[in-house]
């Protein structure tokens, strides 16, 4: 039996207050698109890999912003991390899992049930992960 390979891609969404959400890939400061360097390509490039896990992160950071658009919550500021697992097995590789930590600052705690609920939405109706084979796991801390 063949081990199998591993690896791991990551990548930063936050927003603070009013402010346009960022996005901050771990390797490249600009948009040059090549090979994960797991797989002979340089660091210094956007590999598809890590667009892939920003994109999860960012959907579903824009999904649960959504339902907060229509709530009285004020959010003071929103930071998630997102890591997705690379398996090698018997048909290539693929991804296996993805996984999305969230911290949010709440302005008044009062909310912070409201918060959950909006988090549980997010998870459940974000579009890319649902467009997935491989399970994305939503985990969100309230501050």
């Amino acid at each position: 039996m063949k081990r199998r390979k591993s690896y791991l891609f990551r990548n930063t969404v936050f927003k603070e207050g009013d402010e346009l959400a960022k996005t901050i890939f771990s390797g490249p400061g600009e948009l040059e698109v090549g090979p994960a360097p797991e797989f002979e390509g340089s660091p210094e490039t956007l590999n598809p890999e890590e667009m892939f896990v920003a994109a999860i992160n960012g959907c579903i950071m824009t999904t649960f912003f959504y339902f907060v658009r229509k709530s009285d919550v004020k959010i003071l500021s929103y930071h998630s991390n997102a890591e997705g697992q690379v398996e090698k097995g018997k048909d290539g590789f693929r991804f296996t899992n993805v996984q999305v930590r969230a911290k949010v600052m709440l302005s008044d705690h009062v909310f912070a049930e409201k918060v959950r609920e909006f988090g549980n939405l997010a998870e459940k109706y974000c579009l890319v992960s649902h467009s997935l084979a491989c399970p994305v796991r939503y985990h969100l801390e309230i501050g």
